[in-house]
């Protein structure tokens, strides 16, 4: 099995909740987080920025079913500024081995 977290801007998260819901994946775990990338904060005027508002979203699933998941989240994702698709801080998809997964209700172990 595979975690992937996807780190996006907050005004693209319904939008990418709902693909991923349309294309079958239901069970997301979605976070408000703070943070900052690359561009280290943001300046506007005389006011610095160091944590940037971003949400986390983080699906686990089978090793197979990254190559269907990580698209929808990409291309869900990007945003457009002056006609270019994707900007500085559209986020970044972290794919991660998940050792194992137990079910707390019951003690099952998901493989």
């Amino acid at each position: 099995m595979k975690s992937v977290k996807a780190i996006i801007r907050p005004e693209k998260v319904f939008e990418v909740m709902e693909k991923l819901s349309d294309a079958g994946f239901h069970a997301v775990t979605r976070m408000t987080i703070l943070g900052r990338g690359k561009q280290r904060g943001l300046k506007v005027g005389n006011v610095y920025y160091d944590e940037i508002p971003k949400e986390l979203i983080e699906i686990v699933v089978e090793d197979g079913e990254v190559d269907k998941l990580v698209p929808i989240i990409e291309n869900n994702a990007k945003t457009m500024t002056d006609g270019k698709l994707g900007t500085h801080g559209d986020g970044k998809i972290f794919i991660m081995d998940v050792e194992r997964a137990i079910t707390i209700s019951s003690g099952e172990e998901v493989l």
